[in-house]
């Protein structure tokens, strides 16, 4: 008796499908935590542009804080001194921030992805 309905059409697809599924979820292992880091550090930047003028009299005080930030999170590959522009006026402190990193996404396949924000706040 010969079955019809069943002729091993489909596995080449299914393969395929799986191949794709893996692929991306390797992408997305290792560019993820890119850009958790980058809000991640966004958000202290945001903090240490706030700090009280009390704390922080100078741009180079803040530029050590937001550098002494840099080391502890192990950025210093790719955020240096020059990655920052810090100015303060008698109301409010703006510190831009610019970095690129180079992530390999897939074997193979490199990419260099390119932050850039401006963390402005006000004096306390």
């Amino acid at each position: 008796m010969r079955r019809t309905s069943e002729k091993g059409e489909g596995k080449l697809g299914g393969l395929l499908l799986l191949v794709a599924l893996l692929a991306v979820g390797l992408a997305a292992w290792h560019v993820v935590p890119v850009y958790f880091e980058y809000y991640d550090f966004k958000d202290k930047v945001n903090e240490i542009c706030r700090t009280p003028v009390y704390k922080a009299r100078t741009d180079e005080r803040v530029m050590d804080m937001l550098m002494k930030e840099v080391t502890n999170r192990r950025l210093g590959q790719w955020i240096g001194p020059d990655s920052f522009a810090i100015s303060t006026t008698s109301t409010s402190r703006q510190c831009q921030v610019y970095y690129e990193k180079e992530v390999e996404v897939l074997p193979g396949w490199k990419k260099v992805f390119k932050f850039e924000f401006t963390a402005d706040q006000p004096l306390i």
